[in-house]
């Protein structure tokens, strides 16, 4: 093992000790002195510290990280590395700063596997004994088999306490430690959640040159971009009326962080290899069958899969994120939709949130058809989407969008239906009326109307729209075709 002890000598009496250790050397602490040091303690969880809080979802990612390191049959493959550990040695006492819950969780699967370990670390907290009963519970029935997504493994017979590796953090004073977790956690460059899972795919690639190509490949693209695209992708992911799921508001950044880990991580699979699925249909020519690709993109809600293929789906949809809404152009897209695009679509007047609805929109059009019909696709999207803009009172909420996402299957039927007409027919039957609050052309939702009225010709003043609020939508809906037929 490696050993560094780092001493500030500016400080009095202040040392860093970078240790590094096997789980099994950690949790014996109390009795045999941690290697490379002379430290004898106690393990302890100080009062002021949270409750041990894991649950099934980080146990189960910590099983299944440790069988896919089983799986790998490399020479001189390395120990299972469970992170850093950051303790401050007080008095014979070593505090636990960070790693409460891994090094929890590994003594109750020492308890199960029977291991000679005496750490001695004792719990106070009701809750934390409440969960420690709940998880010992669970991980007696992974044990029993009784699992299904762990039933084919000897789980607690592969994980070995010698072969899994630490890197312990111990410091001599609490402020110190508290600025080590600190720097870990929130100082610096905050870790997104694409960040996070780009290391997790990177890790399942064997081979060192894919490795090095998708890291260059995910390090050239604007860093904005993929998290926020990331976002986009989550949240059709999410709006699948079969199995709903909430994705959280904006303003939760730290919920959103987690469902991206989630679903691109724990989510993910290492047993479907890696395959892709997308839209073809066949056509019967005499007899003869022609399959052809609807598009060049992969199905958006498909099962993902660790490595390549996962981070191929995100860089794919980022291309096309830049493609549609960044600087790239396509040759293959009709040009009427960039002016489209550049006239109309944009995030003022309270349409933030719905100019992202239709980035979602378009992502999933393209996906289920490719280029084709684009034009016509975006400005029939345009016009249902941003109707909630002028039907409703005031600026369009974030939980607007969402319930008129499930509420009108919107995401399922752009990418579920099997041509574009039946597309657009759905979208045509789409029916609202005027809202004329705030339509006066100084306020919001008259500027919006405004901006409209630049690109369609065939729009009235606001004025005549605030005496006839049933006539706007009729004479958008005749100004998009009017559109379409102008630009064929």
């Amino acid at each position: 093992m490696v050993q560094e002890e780092l001493t500030l000598n500016n400080i009095e009496n202040v040392s860093v000790k970078v240790v590094s250790c096997t789980l099994r050397e950690l949790l014996n602490c109390n009795s045999d002195a941690i290697p490379g040091t002379s430290i004898v303690g106690q393990l302890h969880i100080p009062e002021y510290q949270r409750p041990y809080v894991w649950k099934e979802k980080q146990i189960n990612q910590l099983l299944n990280d440790y069988i896919e390191y089983d799986k790998k049959n490399v020479a001189d493959k390395p120990l299972y590395y469970l992170g850093s550990i950051l303790l401050h040695h007080d008095d014979g006492k070593l505090n636990i700063i960070d790693g409460q819950q891994r090094i929890t969780t590994a003594l109750l699967i020492q308890k199960l596997k029977n291991e000679e370990i005496k750490s001695g670390l004792e719990y106070s907290s009701s809750s934390t004994i409440k969960n420690i009963k709940k998880n010992l519970k669970y991980l007696k029935s992974i044990q029993d088999k009784n699992i299904f997504e762990f039933r084919e493994f000897d789980v607690f017979d592969l994980i070995k306490f010698d072969e899994i590796n630490i890197t312990l953090i111990i410091t001599s004073t609490q402020d110190l430690a508290y600025t080590f977790f600190e720097t870990q956690n929130t100082g610096g460059v905050r870790l997104e959640g694409s960040d996070i899972l780009k290391a997790h795919h990177l890790r399942a690639i064997d081979c060192k040159k894919t490795v090095n190509y998708q890291a260059r490949k995910w390090e050239s693209i604007d860093s904005d971009n993929v998290e926020y695209v990331t976002q986009q992708l989550t949240k059709i992911r999410f709006w699948d009326n079969r199995k709903w799921r909430q994705f959280p508001f904006y303003k939760n950044k730290i919920g959103i962080k987690q469902v991206l880990i989630d679903e691109y991580t724990l989510n993910t699979s290492s047993n479907n290899g890696d395959v892709s699925f997308y839209y073809s249909a066949v056509q019967n020519d005499g007899g003869r069958l022609l399959q052809m690709h609807e598009s060049n993109y992969k199905q958006l809600k498909q099962p993902l899969s660790n490595g390549n293929n996962t981070l191929d789906y995100i860089n794919d949809y980022i291309h096309l994120y830049e493609v549609l809404f960044g600087k790239l152009s396509d040759h293959r897209i009709d040009d009427n939709y960039y002016e489209f695009r550049d006239v109309v679509i944009h995030g003022e007047n309270g349409t933030l949130f719905l100019k992202e609805l239709f980035e979602i929109a378009m992502i999933s059009y393209v996906s289920r058809f490719g280029f084709y019909k684009m034009f016509e696709a975006s400005l029939w999207l345009y016009r249902v989407i941003y109707s909630l803009r002028v039907s409703m009172k005031r600026n369009v909420r974030e939980d607007s969008v969402f319930k008129f996402v499930y509420d009108k299957q919107f995401v399922d039927n752009i990418i579920e239906v099997f041509t574009t007409e039946e597309l657009f027919l759905f979208l045509k039957k789409h029916y609202y009326s005027l809202d004329t609050s705030y339509a006066d052309k100084n306020k919001s939702k008259g500027k919006h109307i405004s901006t409209l009225q630049k690109y369609f010709s065939g729009l009235n003043a606001i004025d005549y729209y605030k005496n006839n609020p049933r006539e706007f939508d009729k004479h958008l809906l005749l100004s998009i075709s009017d559109k379409i037929k102008e630009k064929q």
